[in-house]
């Protein structure tokens, strides 16, 4: 759905004392509420009795006036620019308290170390980032397909095995500055193997044929032309790489997920880049907590929104707030998720603790068995082989069958066929 564009500004010298006075209540950069809207959706909060267009200029101007600029300009020359609202900073306060490696071991210490509990969320950012851009297949059989190492079968899944060898090599490059070649160097580590004709994994384009189109078709960004590439990505990594003007970590990393999104310097995956580059300053400023939030689960579930934000800067001089509001808004999200999460494991935990020890089950079962059931626990949707667990555990597979049916009869585990070739086992469903 196309959004309705910005009007021109009404210069001063064309307003009157009266007309200022009578729309005053606008000269301020959010609405009474704290909200700071588009023009999309402003100009329904105008009464019918007053100008919009008047409205509006006083609403723009005082953001103008507000905005902290930044190195960085569109084709047209406009300069990017942010205004640093309330809700803005309270996401930026609550990163600081409760994303940072210090949050981060905190919360591994109320699972009392068991760290592994959380690793099943490492999944979800590069399965639905995938997702975002089309990849057709469930989030059931990607996380069967990565937790099993099966390779993949389609177009979809060679996507999601890509993101996730993208994200997973992330920590590799956070000693190093941004520069164009490791940009590339991520999109070519996350692209390769899809299909190579389509993606050209590494190279920035040389064409300007490439253009952003809503879901009707109609072009909404037309990309910076490519001979300017160098030069552009050039100059977003020197502001990235820049100490000279304090930005928040988190303002930053979604400015450059913003910027390279602009850019658009490949033909395809550029989506996917951008995000992975906002992971990549995340975790290089220390907020390590990072490693299991995603953004991309909730972005994929309002695709239209996450496209409107991008249109609301692109169509009003460069706005960041924009985009800034709406992507602090999916951190918060998700960072309230995971902490959700953290909280049903602990109490999963003292559940489970409460029935070994109402049944008596801690005194019939052995420390390798007790290990065996929380390594179950952590990965409850993921069905064990004898197999499986000779080889996690280093035992015979004949001991880890036995260890799976002592576990199945405490009714802590299930034991079922899977195509009548081999037996599977599975945490009990009244424990997840």
């Amino acid at each position: 759905m196309a959004i309705k564009r910005p009007p021109g500004l009404i210069p001063l010298e064309f307003l009157t004392g009266a007309d200022i006075a009578a729309h005053q209540q606008y000269a301020r950069t959010t609405d009474d509420k704290g909200r700071y809207l588009p023009f999309d959706a402003f100009r329904h909060r105008v009464s019918p009795r007053e100008n919009v267009a008047l409205a509006w200029t006083l609403t723009r101007r005082a953001r103008d006036a507000a905005l902290q600029r930044i190195d960085y300009r569109n084709q047209a020359g406009d300069q990017a620019g942010f205004v640093l609202t309330s809700a803005l900073f309270a996401t930026c306060e609550r990163v600081d308290k409760q994303a940072t490696g210090l949050a981060l071991d905190s919360l591994i210490n109320r699972l009392r170390g068991a760290g592994a509990a959380l690793i099943q969320l490492q999944l979800d950012e590069p399965i639905t980032s995938s997702q975002l851009e089309g990849a057709n297949t469930t989030t059931l059989v990607a996380r069967n397909m990565l937790g099993s190492g099966r390779a993949p079968r389609t177009e979809g899944e060679h996507m999601i095995v890509g993101n996730a060898r993208l994200m997973a090599a992330i920590p590799e490059w956070l000693n190093e500055p941004l520069t164009p070649e490791l940009i590339r160097r991520m999109h070519a580590t996350g692209m390769e193997g899809i299909n190579d004709a389509k993606y050209q994994p590494g190279e920035f384009r040389t064409t300007n044929d490439v253009v952003i189109a809503d879901y009707d078709g109609n072009v909404i960004h037309q990309p910076p032309a490519a001979d300017q590439l160098p030069a552009r990505l050039q100059g977003i990594c020197d502001w990235v790489n820049s100490s000279t003007d304090y930005v928040h970590p988190l303002v930053k990393a979604c400015v450059l997920h913003f910027m390279i999104a602009h850019e658009h310097p490949f033909r395809d995956g550029n989506g996917r880049t951008s995000r992975a580059l906002f992971y990549w300053f995340m975790l290089k400023s220390g907020y390590e907590a990072f490693k299991y939030i995603s953004v991309s689960s909730l972005l994929h579930a309002a695709p239209v929104k996450y496209a409107q934000s991008y249109q609301y800067t692109e169509t009003d001089g460069m706005d960041l707030t924009y985009f800034l509001e709406y992507q602090t808004g999916i951190v918060r999200r998700a960072l309230d998720r995971l902490l959700q999460h953290v909280d049903g494991l602990v109490t999963r935990a003292a559940n489970i603790e409460r029935f070994l020890f109402e049944s008596r089950a801690l005194s019939r079962l052995t420390s390798r068995q007790i290990t065996l059931l929380n390594i179950m626990l952590a990965t409850s949707t993921t069905a064990y082989t004898a197999a499986d667990v000779s080889e996690a555990l280093g035992i015979s597979d004949n001991t880890a069958r036995k260890d799976l049916r002592a576990l199945v009869r405490e009714g802590l585990a299930e034991e079922t066929a899977a195509n009548d070739q081999k037996t599977v086992y599975k945490i009990a469903r009244n424990l997840v």
